[in-house]
């Protein structure tokens, strides 16, 4: 009974981890890297999944309200600091020209041997490097 409980938790369990972790997510071909075309799309998806009044801008409290779903949760900086550093016009929301813009910029910064896609380690690194300029 102990081993059947087991097994079922871990069922539901493993899944669940797959579908936060980010790097498997947006590796659509599943070749363990991810393209630029990859990372684009899995932006605009993220965009899409955000902006939940379908007003074609974010704000840090939709932001905030679709972590658990986009990246399964909170990261450590807020949201309103991730909006911050790619507002463009400073208005306090995130466009999807901005957003595309900051994806962009973000890929080419992570592409540490600038071969056009990036590793698990390279993915890695980006975003703690980052979430540490809280």
């Amino acid at each position: 009974m102990k081993k059947t409980l087991l097994l079922l938790g871990c069922a539901f369990v493993l899944p669940a981890f797959a579908a936060i972790d980010p790097f498997a997510k947006m590796d659509a071909n599943h070749d363990r890297h991810i393209s630029a075309a990859e990372h684009a799309a899995a932006a605009r998806g993220m965009f899409v999944a955000m902006d939940a009044d379908k007003d074609g801008r974010v704000t840090a409290e939709e932001m905030t309200a679709a972590q658990p779903k986009v990246s399964g949760g909170p990261s450590g900086m807020s949201s309103a600091d991730k909006i911050k550093a790619v507002d463009a016009n400073g208005d306090g929301m995130l466009s999807a020209q901005e957003h595309e813009s900051g994806s962009r910029a973000m890929f080419a910064r992570m592409d540490r041997n600038k071969d056009g896609r990036l590793t698990r380690s390279e993915f890695s690194a980006g975003h703690a490097k980052l979430m540490a300029k809280k």
